[in-house]
């Protein structure tokens, strides 16, 4: 059964957290490299890329 997509709210929810990432690369740039966060997502990612010769596009 098709569910219905409030596009709306999905929109709303996307723009929250783009500001959210904003907010953290700025908070990331004022700390010390040593205290800094880690976005383990996105490390994993770039490890896939160099271990399986893939390219971020694809």
């Amino acid at each position: 059964m098709p569910t219905a997509v409030n596009y709306a709210l999905l929109e709303s929810v996307l723009t929250a957290f783009e500001a959210a990432k904003k907010l953290l690369t700025t908070a990331q740039v004022a700390l010390f490299p040593e205290n800094q966060f880690r976005d383990f997502r996105e490390t994993a990612a770039t490890l896939d890329c160099f271990a399986y010769d893939l390219s971020r596009q694809e």
